[in-house]
């Protein structure tokens, strides 16, 4: 594909897929206490499915602009990338310092989410850069 928009949304729907199961299997406990086909559980899925089509394409365009600048070609391109942006935003979680202090459930929260990331950020970097193509 030549649009990174494009091929980004594509890998998103692929990171969208990993996010749901790796959340599952991060959080058993809180996903299995709302399991269920309600309302309420199909519009968390819908949302975490629209949310990393978005990002996903957002991360195709700033991926179609630094393409020369990352070493590598094809889907390790695309590997290269997604897990430099993993690290980006896991240096944010520092941040969110004080919440060990003051609720460590949210932290833990935190921590979750930033193994979901990685485990997206495996799938997601490789099939952006295996469909896009300069």
């Amino acid at each position: 594909m030549k649009s990174g928009i494009t091929a980004g949304a594509v890998a998103g729907i692929v990171g969208g897929i990993v996010a749901l199961i790796s959340t599952y299997m991060t959080f058993p406990a809180a996903v299995q206490a709302t399991v269920g086909l309600n309302a309420g559980t199909m519009k968390w899925f819908a949302t975490q499915g629209g949310l990393n089509i978005i990002w996903g394409a957002i991360y195709g365009w700033i991926f179609s602009k630094v393409y020369d600048l990352i070493p590598s070609k094809g889907a390790m391109k695309g590997l290269y990338f997604s897990l430099m942006v993993w690290l980006f935003f896991i240096g944010l979680y520092p941040v969110s310092f004080f919440l060990i202090v003051y609720d460590p459930p949210l932290t833990q929260m935190a921590m979750g989410w930033g193994i979901v990331g990685f485990l997206v950020r495996l799938f997601y970097g490789p099939v952006l850069g295996a469909l896009y193509k300069k």
